[in-house]
């Protein structure tokens, strides 16, 4: 299996580049209709626009939880000033989905210090906003927190299979034999959790972290559907149409010996 070490996402690149706001307007939330009106402007004009959240100016007004939501509901790829461990609870635990690299990549790192792994140099460059000690300090605080987002990141691959074997034909499951086997040792739970959709950006945009935990932890067989299900969540869509259409079902297979299928039934 690919290690963490062999990955140097883009994402990672993408986060460290939304840590200098120099040359970056940053607004207040909730925005003014005159600030709408200016960042409607630009973002006719910017495929790529990223909303700047002043996210100090923005606490007096709003709690770190609300200003996700706000930030859901205004469906913009988002970065920000600074970042507290309020922040990164309210991303964590947000009902909504929020587009931002930054905090999914402040998480992977909180979740490989966790972990005792060793952050390459581009990850460093993300402690100017949350530094070693913030994330020692948010580990201690959270540990139970921390544990969970692992654990469900694990849970990612037995709820893929589960959902590849819901998916299949009577006849392909007839000799889907391997497949049968493992799925018939997973165990879905419904109970409450401290992750939300943003689970999602963590699978994919913190790839890397996913690996890691895989590679620490190993192929889970449960999986807590109030996180993994078919709610659609993720900008219109389910869980499993997101990790099939970044392609992480079909990097979760190549985990297995390539005759464990005898077809290849991804989308």
């Amino acid at each position: 299996m690919e290690t963490s070490e062999a990955i140097e996402s883009s994402e990672v690149k993408e986060a460290i580049i939304e840590i200098d706001p120099e040359d970056k307007v940053c607004y207040e939330v909730p925005l003014s209709p005159q600030d709408l009106v200016a960042i409607y402007q630009v973002k006719d004009e910017d495929d790529e626009f990223v909303l700047w959240v002043d996210y100090k100016k923005s606490k007096e007004k709003l709690t770190a939880k609300h200003i996700m939501i706000y930030l859901a509901n205004t469906n913009f790829t988002t970065s920000f000033s600074s970042v507290d461990a309020d922040l990164i609870k309210a991303y964590i635990s947000s009902e909504f989905m929020v587009d931002c690299s930054l905090l999914s990549r402040i998480v992977v790192n909180i979740i490989k210090i966790k972990l005792g792994y060793t952050l390459s140099d581009a990850e460093s460059a993300l402690q100017l906003l949350f530094s070693e000690d913030d994330i020692n300090k948010f580990i201690e605080e959270n540990s139970e927190l921390v544990d969970e987002v692992i654990e469900t990141l694990r849970s990612a691959v037995p709820f893929i299979l589960h959902k590849l074997w819901d998916g299949l034909p009577d006849d392909a499951k007839a000799v889907e034999e391997n497949l049968s086997d493992l799925v018939s040792q997973i165990k879905p739970y419904d109970k409450p959790s401290v992750c939300g959709p943003n689970i999602a950006r963590l699978i994919t945009s913190g790839y890397d972290a996913f690996l890691l935990v895989i590679n620490l932890r190993g192929l889970g067989l449960e999986f807590n559907k109030s996180v993994y299900n078919d709610k659609p969540k993720y900008f219109g869509k389910d869980l499993y149409f997101i990790l099939n259409h970044t392609n992480v079902v079909s990097q979760v297979l190549s985990f297995f010996p390539e005759d464990f299928l005898n077809a290849d039934y991804q989308e």
